[in-house]
């Protein structure tokens, strides 16, 4: 190990959730992403033993674009980062804000329209005694106007 490879890591902290390595950690050494998931779901997340997966990741807080930072792009145009769905219901994730877990996007429950919905009372959601709410694990951003919801 060189001299400067020894400086970098020994300028940085491990988070202790996801063993990245940072350069500033919030409360109990947590990255700033794995602090903010800690927030969003003080308990756990609800159905997480259901699902096999989180329902919100790092990547996801990271990525999303926060609330009304996309307020100016057209509907056509905007970027969808994540997709929930449950029977016949989809919502589709615009932008996000990793505080309050509040998103905008766009959702088809019936009468499919943009707005804001929040994704932590989603994920506690459990629809008859068997049926949660998920996300789909391999959807990759795509406009709106190329996903037919614009």
């Amino acid at each position: 190990m060189n001299r400067s490879t020894f400086n970098e890591i020994g300028s940085t902290i491990q988070c202790r959730h996801c063993c990245a390595r940072v350069m500033h950690v919030e409360n109990d050494f947590l990255c700033t992403p794995c602090h903010q998931l800690q927030a969003l779901f003080p308990q756990g997340q609800s159905y997480r033993q259901r699902r096999h997966y989180d329902f919100i990741t790092k990547s996801m807080i990271t990525s999303i674009p926060p609330l009304y930072a996309t307020q100016h792009i057209p509907a056509a145009q905007k970027m969808i980062y994540a997709h929930f769905f449950v029977a016949s219901s989809d919502w589709y994730v615009a932008e996000f804000d990793p505080i309050t877990g509040d998103a905008f996007g766009f959702a088809d429950l019936g009468c499919p329209e943009w707005g804001y919905f929040n994704v932590v009372e989603m994920e506690a959601q459990c629809v008859h005694e068997w049926m949660v709410i998920d996300r789909e694990l391999d959807f990759t951003p795509i406009t709106a106007a190329d996903l037919g919801i614009a």
